[in-house]
């Protein structure tokens, strides 16, 4: 059974309380080193993912579907990448002679990404890290986007009422269009996609029509109509990739999705998404 963003961060408060209640005891920090699965992280057991990481319970359909769908060599985008929850996992698979390009806008996230991206020396140099928020050409970044998920903060005006997220500065970003950024950087394919951008995913696809024309990547991205259609986006996000020539798959099953509004809202739980795989269909 699929579990909303709200009820997990209930759970997730009631763990951080005890182990960062337990470690005070010690005199420790809530904030920690480890390695996970490899990795070497900083993590804040504050926050919501940074936890998930330190449980080893962060997306691990995404991570196992990644395992199958990335290969050495490949070029990747991480568009939405937040401290690097999934950059990291993506930067060991796809070896030496790939790349994963990183995307981040807010300030705080970006900080906590470097920190993270530091601590991976033998990855380091096949992440190229980018303060940019990607949108539709023309577009403007708004100034605070939700990339925290506090489970200590009260929540107030700046606390999303369904997710819970909290919304962060955007200083210091650069909007852009992924058309524009791939022609300035001369990127030569992307293999892979993926997208978590709470809310911003129709911005993303439309400033991407050419890319998408293009190297007809694979898309993983999550499609939850609690948080789309506050912008009114869902069934123009829907439309914009079935332009594009995609179709839809369940990420864990990958049985096909019909791609109607009706359809992805009755899959997903309340106040809850589901993880989707868009997959190009040969013309």
């Amino acid at each position: 059974m699929k579990t909303s963003t709200e009820t997990k961060i209930k759970i997730a408060r009631f763990i951080s309380k005890v182990i960062v209640g337990i470690r005070s005891i010690f005199g420790l920090s809530p904030i920690v080193r480890v390695e996970r699965r490899g990795v070497r992280w900083s993590l804040d057991l504050r926050e919501g993912i940074d936890l998930a990481i330190y449980l080893g319970v962060y997306e691990p359909e995404t991570i196992k579907a990644l395992q199958s769908l990335v290969k050495s060599g490949d070029i990747v985008l991480d568009i939405g990448a937040n401290i690097g929850a999934i950059t990291l996992p993506l930067a060991n698979l796809v070896g030496v002679a790939g790349q994963v390009i990183v995307f981040e806008p807010t300030a705080w996230a970006y900080g906590k990404l470097e920190k993270n991206l530091s601590l991976n020396s033998n990855l380091i140099d096949r992440i190229k890290a980018e303060q940019i928020m990607l949108l539709d050409e023309g577009k403007e970044p708004p100034s605070l986007i939700y990339s925290s998920w506090s489970l200590v903060n009260e929540e107030d005006e700046l606390t999303h009422p369904t997710h819970k997220g909290r919304l962060m500065t955007t200083d210091g970003v650069r909007g852009i269009s992924l058309d524009r950024y791939i022609e300035e950087n001369s990127v030569e394919k992307i293999d892979l996609i993926k997208l978590d951008v709470d809310g911003y995913e129709l911005d993303v696809i439309k400033g991407a029509s050419k890319t998408l024309s293009r190297y007809s990547p694979r898309i993983i991205l999550e499609l939850a109509p609690h948080v789309q259609e506050e912008k009114e986006q869902l069934e123009d996000l829907l439309f914009e990739l079935k332009s594009a020539n995609y179709r839809l798959e369940d990420l864990t099953s990958r049985k096909p999705i019909a791609m109607k509004r009706q359809v992805i809202e009755k899959l997903c739980p309340e106040g809850g998404g589901i993880n989707v795989l868009a997959i190009p269909q040969a013309n």
